[in-house]
């Protein structure tokens, strides 16, 4: 039987306003700020907790969680302190 464990709410929206953030981040850019050269997805852990933070609906408690759960369940992977949103075949 191939069915998948649902995301907790908290873990959707969070994959949700992070992916959001990666496609800004890699959206064309006239000027060279500190997200020049790096790649879809691609935050340290702060940023990636700053992105969600930012959301009014997070904590910094909230965020951490999510993070976790969706690191648990494959949805994002860490490189050192990088954090990478798992590729899908979506």
């Amino acid at each position: 039987m191939g069915w998948e464990r649902r995301l907790p709410p908290v873990a959707e929206d969070a994959l949700e306003l992070l992916s959001a953030a990666a496609e800004d981040s890699t959206e064309p850019d006239s000027g060279e700020g500190s997200e020049a050269g790096r790649s879809s997805g691609d935050f340290t852990k702060d940023e990636a907790t700053a992105v969600l933070v930012a959301d009014e609906g997070f904590t910094e408690a909230d965020a951490e969680h999510a993070l976790e759960v969706l690191f648990q369940r494959g949805h994002i992977y860490y490189v050192g302190d990088d954090v990478y949103i798992t590729p899908t075949d979506d």
